[in-house]
């Protein structure tokens, strides 16, 4: 019998994708739900026989992923919004690139003594939520060239996981749109990010590897949502749907220590529906925004004692 609370999950950057290093030290993941799994696609026969039983089936192709899922931390994730973003941090600054990263990540399920290793992990998309009540979540797709699993202990002596606050709601900071605070104009209740790098499987015969042969990202499509209390400031930002003229977005959230993440988008265009509501509801819109043209930015700073 097995318990979720055994279910734990570390991660070590790869040289070559796709190889596990031999050496090099691994990080604890920091997750709420580590759902990666191989996943058999197959076949059956079409063969008519003497019997209308089915003559089984075969393999065709194993894909390999799943979603990390997380509350946010500050530097828990570093690595893995490197590999979402395909960039580097450069002076502490991530943009959209061309750079890929690749994991090993294990699964293990300490109390039965199962050790499952994705090889060659790739982070295809990227997903952060901000309630209107609650914690600020993160969600890592993943994509995988090979696994292997045993039940002998794979990694051994990993690095202690951070241990840097989580954030919540109440964490982020002052919104601006075109440089202009929201405060007081168009309080916002929620929002939503997410990256999808349009990753493809590129499919191999004559491979000894579980999984494809090679995932190969696409277009960088970045969207979300952002919801605002009506107002006169929320309709004349929801009116830009008409004439496409992007606006900038940019917030800050910042842990109880001070550290802080700040998300910057020069320039989104937005989508909605005129908002409606009965007597006793609060009227609220929510916008739909793509980025458009200029890449986002995240820039993080760690808290500096005074």
């Amino acid at each position: 019998m097995s318990s979720g609370a055994k279910v734990t999950s570390y991660i070590i950057p790869e040289v070559t994708p796709g190889v596990t290093p031999g050496s090099g030290t691994w990080d604890t993941l920091r997750l709420t739900g580590n759902a990666m799994t191989p996943t058999v696609n197959t076949a059956t026969s079409d063969e008519i026989t003497d019997s209308r039983i089915s003559q089984g089936s075969v393999v065709t192709s194993t894909d390999i992923g799943g979603d990390l899922t997380a509350e946010l931390s500050y530097g828990s994730f570093d690595k893995l919004l490197e590999a979402a973003f395909y960039g580097n941090w450069t002076a502490n600054v991530l943009t959209v690139g061309d750079v890929r990263h690749t994991f090993s990540i294990a699964k293990n399920y300490m109390d039965v003594g199962v050790y499952s290793l994705f090889k060659g992990v790739h982070i295809p998309t990227f997903a952060l939520d901000i309630p209107s009540d609650g914690k600020v979540t993160v969600t890592f797709g993943t994509a995988c060239l090979d696994y292997t699993d045993s039940n002998v202990p794979i990694v051994l002596a990993p690095a202690a996981p951070t241990s840097t606050p989580f954030m919540s709601n109440g964490n982020v900071g002052t919104l601006l749109v075109d440089g202009a605070s929201l405060e007081g104009q168009a309080c916002v209740s929620g929002m939503t990010i997410s990256l999808d790098n349009g990753l493809q499987a590129q499919r191999c015969i004559g491979t000894d590897k579980l999984g494809p042969g090679a995932q190969i990202a696409t277009e960088a499509a970045i969207t979300g949502t952002i919801t605002l209390a009506w107002s006169a400031t929320a309709w004349g930002i929801w009116k830009n749907t008409f004439t496409r003229v992007p606006v900038s977005v940019e917030f800050p959230i910042t842990d109880s220590a001070g550290n802080k993440y700040t998300f910057n988008f020069p320039a989104v265009e937005v989508d909605g529906e005129l908002p409606s509501g009965g007597k006793k509801d609060l009227i609220e819109v929510t916008l739909n925004y793509t980025v458009a043209k200029i890449a986002p930015t995240i820039t993080r700073a760690s808290y500096v004692a005074p």
